[in-house]
């Protein structure tokens, strides 16, 4: 397990880890009765998928996603409101895929009853990334709840996904004091070495690399500290809501908390627009589902390769070999002719 984190005061839960080698991210969502707060919270929620793991996210959701997935009064069209909408976008952009995929005949799928079954409602999901193949899935009544769980089981079809592509600094670093200071104290040291090193330029050469793993622990440590204080946050909002609900007036320090927040999802936002390496843009641009299909465009995995001999190559394990076949043939000692290259 490499993280977990706790947004939205306990209503989302992520957790960064590994499957069979693989980096996964497993999120569990609690969405709330009211729309308003439910859409706001996929909003929070939607950033979590913009990443090169493999994705497993399930829980209740609290609406519906189909025109069938409600039985009984008020059933039918026009039945998702405006977070299911939102909902079905974002798992749209992230590529997921939902696991039980219908509602089915005679409401067979449903996760959600009154006790008489006069209204049934198919509210939970479980919805997975495509590199996750379903073997076989159930749904299992839970005797102490009025919701039915959902059980799956999948495995990774084993295919590539791409690395976190190229590497470029953050400018906003240059402009911390703490950060210009340590790279000073830290480059005075480098420059110490110049000694053991054949040339000027083999040690240019080292300290570049250096200069770039320093940014990018710096640039780790700062995300790191977003989250924790962006945690914060969450929990002081958490605590105000519940002075609230004790009649407490607290409307003041209430709004400052919220209004810190809304800062924090705008450099979000502004850090997802970066990522999708879009040119030109208009000044002001918002973040919207442009930028995030714009990233996950970027995130196909690699699913077969053409080795020397024209054949193609569909497994890990072939496609390392034909890669690296290639790259070594390319970079290999080549055999010359002196004589002959003298005359050419």
């Amino acid at each position: 397990m490499d993280s977990v984190t706790e947004l939205e005061g306990g209503r989302v839960l992520v957790i960064d880890g590994s499957w069979a080698g693989e980096p996964v991210r497993l999120i569990n969502v609690y969405a709330p009765s009211d729309v308003g707060e439910r859409r706001e919270l996929f909003q929070h929620l939607r950033p979590q998928l913009v990443t090169s793991r493999t994705i497993m996210m399930g829980g209740d959701f609290n609406c519906i996603l189909e025109s069938g997935g409600h039985c009984g009064a008020r059933a039918g069209e026009g039945w998702m409101d405006d977070a299911a909408k939102f909902l079905a976008n974002m798992v749209g952009e992230a590529s997921m895929t939902d696991v039980i995929g219908y509602m089915g005949p005679d409401a067979k799928n449903f996760t959600w009853s009154r006790p008489d079954r006069s209204v049934r409602s198919r509210i939970d999901f479980v919805f997975t990334s495509k590199s996750v193949r379903i073997r076989q899935h159930s749904m299992v009544t839970v005797h102490f709840s009025d919701h039915r769980a959902i059980r799956f089981q999948g495995e990774l079809t084993g295919k590539f996904l791409t690395g976190p592509g190229t590497w470029k600094l953050n400018s906003s670093l240059l402009g911390r004091e703490d950060v210009q200071e340590e790279l000073r104290r830290t480059y005075s040291e480098w420059q110490g070495m110049k000694d053991t090193f054949q040339s000027i330029g083999e040690w240019w050469e080292w300290v570049k690399g250096r200069i770039q793993d320093f940014f990018k622990n710096v640039g780790t440590k700062a995300a790191r500290g977003r989250r924790k204080e962006f945690s914060r946050l969450q929990q002081q909002l958490q605590e105000l809501h519940n002075l609230k609900l004790r009649g407490w007036y607290i409307m003041i320090p209430l709004e400052a908390v919220k209004k810190e927040l809304s800062e924090h999802f705008h450099d979000e936002s502004r850090r997802i627009i970066f990522r999708s390496k879009l040119e030109n843009l208009e000044k002001g641009e918002k973040c919207n589902s442009f930028f995030f299909n714009k990233i996950h465009s970027t995130h196909t995995p690699l699913v077969q390769l053409r080795n020397s001999e024209g054949f193609l190559c569909d497994t890990k394990e072939d496609i390392r070999k034909a890669v690296t076949d290639f790259y070594g043939d390319l970079y290999s000692e080549k055999r010359s002719d002196g004589d002959q290259a003298e005359k050419f």
